[in-house]
């Protein structure tokens, strides 16, 4: 098995054809193995949500345990029949961004630590002194090393999450069963939130008691739930739209032909519109104020991309104002008390900043930055560094995080840390904005479109939101980044020919 990172395939695609490894008809045994592959790296992205969020330790640990067994059974699979490993787009920086935190944890001599976090070495002598002991010569960047190798373990387990999604997704059927399975659970999730917010008895799916938060359901703070459904929905709408272009270039009705559909193209086209808008009216209703307008703004960034198409985009534009429309419907059907309410707040915030607590939080952590500009004090260290600098919210309220994935990166790994994690961001949207200039159809387009909004979505709820502990949530936007880098290579193929002989087969 060798390695390869995506561009050597694209590179490699645009010569001479070759004939692959498993162009063979694959043993039993083979075809039983990629099952387990793939039903298994599916598994883990339907259930880590349902586990908290996968936000507590216990969760966090069957999240990496099963993606670093399943990812060692490819692997041995991959080695028998010489597959290479493919690398994913982005994975230069993430591996620098992880190097980082890593270093972050790890001993280094003080006369380092001088160099890059003179605070963190004042602390420390500061509290050898009281304690009547010399100073350590050897000691971490991180005020809490056990705080930052808990978050290296998180990103580490995201990391080689997106590594088996990308080489285990090859084809186009495998292509569908990842959304399909990514809209399905969306939608399942949000009924199930729907329903114990109706029957709310102060537990998580009634037997696991909260006495702090705001939850939706199985995540504690309703507003990590509505971020995770801000990513299913634009990459719901693309497929949704990807599908409709092809029925509509090249298939007319007719009611044999829907007889004989199989299960799963029934659902595209009968449940797939319905689940997507009750995802809609889940996030509107979620009372997040940040995945409502990060929602809004993605949704509206597809319009004005198929509004600047002419009339190429004009089925597409409609369809996203429908869905808007649609949308705010359903949320104002389901719980108006809760929109308006969010809405509200919102507006009060906007129109007067001083009822904002997260203004006076990030100066607050501007002045924690300041004491550790460079290196920080450690990724997931803000809770006990922020007492440091803390005036706001006097007395027993703790502050865990920053409100803001950017202004907590910022303190937690300094400008070294932001910038890898800007410089990932980058990577992985200039890779969708190719994909999206350089698709050759309009339903590859629609694909590529709604997983590029569904990375601009979680990068916009960032901003005023803090999410870095949710791991479900970013081996979404991990799946969102195969599905817009994927599309170029399984999505083009014979579907429209697949078509045309269900059709034949029809009369």
């Amino acid at each position: 098995m060798s390695w390869r990172s995506s561009t050597q395939h694209r590179k490699s695609t645009s010569e001479e054809p070759r004939p692959h490894p498993e162009s063979a008809p694959p043993s039993a045994l083979l075809r039983w193995t990629d099952g387990i592959v793939e039903g298994g790296t599916l598994g883990v992205l339907v259930l880590a949500p349902w586990l908290f969020g996968s936000v507590e330790p216990w969760a966090q640990a069957a999240v990496f345990s099963a993606t670093v067994l399943i990812l060692s059974v490819w692997m041995v699979r991959a080695s028998a029949t010489g597959r290479p490993l493919d690398l994913p787009p982005g994975w230069i920086p993430a591996v620098c961004f992880l190097v980082w935190v890593g270093f972050q944890a790890m001993p280094i001599p003080s006369g380092l630590v001088a160099l890059l976090s003179p605070e963190r070495l004042r602390l420390e002598q500061q509290a050898a002194h009281l304690l009547g002991i010399s100073s350590p010569k050897w000691f971490a960047l991180s005020v809490d090393p056990g705080l930052t190798r808990r978050y290296l373990w998180e990103f580490g387990g995201i990391g080689l999450y997106a590594l088996l999604l990308w080489n285990v997704i090859a084809n186009r059927n495998q292509f569908r069963r990842l959304l399909l399975a990514i809209i399905a659970n969306g939608a399942a999730l949000t009924l199930f939130a729907l329903i114990q917010r109706a029957t709310w008895k102060g537990a998580i799916y009634w037997v696991r008691p909260i006495y702090a938060g705001d939850p939706f359901g199985p995540y504690v703070n309703r507003t990590h739930m509505g971020g995770l459904l801000l990513l299913i929905i634009p990459m719901g709408l693309g497929f949704l739209l990807a599908e409709a272009t092809r029925r509509r270039n090249g298939e007319r009705f007719d009611w044999r032909i829907w007889v004989r559909l199989p299960p799963e193209e029934l659902f595209e086209r009968l449940l797939l519109p319905l689940l997507l808008l009750i995802m809609a009216g889940g996030v509107l209703t979620s009372k997040s104020r940040g995945a409502m307008t990060s929602l809004l703004l993605a949704l509206s960034l597809m319009a004005l991309w198929y509004a600047s198409r002419g009339k190429e985009g004009r089925s597409g534009f409609l369809g996203i104002a429908a869905f808007l429309i649609a949308g705010l419907a359903m949320a104002l059907w389901v719980a108006a008390d809760l929109f308006f309410g969010a809405t509200e707040r919102l507006v009060t915030e906007a129109m007067d900043t001083k009822e904002s607590g997260r203004l006076a939080l990030w100066s607050e952590a501007r002045d924690l930055w300041r004491r550790f500009p460079l290196a920080g004090s450690g990724l997931g260290t803000f809770e006990p560094a922020f007492g440091l600098v803390r005036t706001v919210f006097p007395g027993n309220h703790a502050v865990t995080h920053a409100e803001s994935n950017y202004v907590q990166l910022l303190c937690d790994t300094g400008v070294l840390g932001l910038g890898l994690t800007l410089w990932l961001m980058s990577a992985l949207l200039t890779v969708g904005w190719r994909a999206l200039a350089q698709a050759r159809r309009h339903s590859q387009e629609r694909i590529v479109l709604g997983a590029l909004v569904a990375v601009v979505g979680a990068c916009l709820q960032g901003v005023a939101n803090f999410d870095l502990s949710i791991m479900a949530n970013w081996l979404y936007v991990a799946a969102a980044v195969v599905v817009m880098g994927k599309a170029e290579r399984v999505w083009m193929g014979s579907r429209d020919r697949d078509t045309q002989e269900r059709q034949q087969a029809a009369y």
